[in-house]
């Protein structure tokens, strides 16, 4: 790998890809194009891949992000052995996975002190799209928004994308997208969630069954 700034090193945080799931993890060891990181915890249901798998593996060098994919070529002791295939690519289209839905949100002006209730639709790392009973809003206006995510809150600034009346005919309510862009650790809470968030929806869809 090339030795710039966009390259891994050990203690880099990166979030593997593999099965359809984004996680967190770090570089335990590198040396060359061999890559040592912890295995993925059991509650991500994540199976043991074949050797020779390829897993994608991203990273954050503010304000970039970049790719890697690498081959799976063992475990042992607790850690996967990867070798990285290639040169890191920048990522520069980036498609956020959403999730959530009937998370309490409050909504407010920018230059305001006061906070409208809104329900959360779906949530991202780089958008929010939610519910609200009365229209306030329009679009390009800056706003501040207060998501629960769990046990937690995140206090975000941005601007309203698209806004969207009820139908006449309808009980619905109004629809608020608001787009963003995160700090990094406001960005790994949001991944975190929407990890907890999917897991939870797995658990539930294998119990139906």
């Amino acid at each position: 790998m090339p030795r710039d700034k966009k390259q891994l090193t050990v203690g880099t945080v990166i979030n593997p890809e593999l099965q359809g799931i984004e996680w967190e993890s770090r570089v335990e060891e590198l040396e060359d194009d061999l890559l040592l990181m912890p295995m993925p915890l059991p509650e991500l249901e994540i199976d043991v891949p074949a050797a020779d798998a390829e897993v994608c593996i991203y990273w954050n060098r503010p304000p970039s992000r970049y790719r890697v994919n690498a081959k799976v070529l063992g475990s042992a002791g607790g850690r996967w052995r990867l070798r990285i295939l290639g040169d890191p690519e920048l990522v520069t289209r980036r498609t956020f996975y959403r999730g959530g839905g009937g998370e309490a949100a409050f909504l407010r002006h920018e230059e305001e002190t006061e906070w409208q209730a809104a329900t959360v639709e779906d949530i991202s790392e780089a958008a929010l799209r939610c519910y609200v009973a009365e229209l306030n809003f329009v679009e390009g206006e800056p706003v501040c928004a207060r998501i629960t995510l769990g046990d937690a809150a995140i206090d975000i600034s941005g601007t309203v994308l698209l806004t969207r009346e009820p139908d006449k005919d309808s009980d619905d309510h109004a629809e608020v997208i608001v787009v963003y862009t995160l700090p990094e650790s406001q960005a790994q809470q949001v991944r975190r969630y929407l990890l907890e968030w999917q897991l939870a929806q797995r658990r539930r869809a294998t119990a139906d069954e």
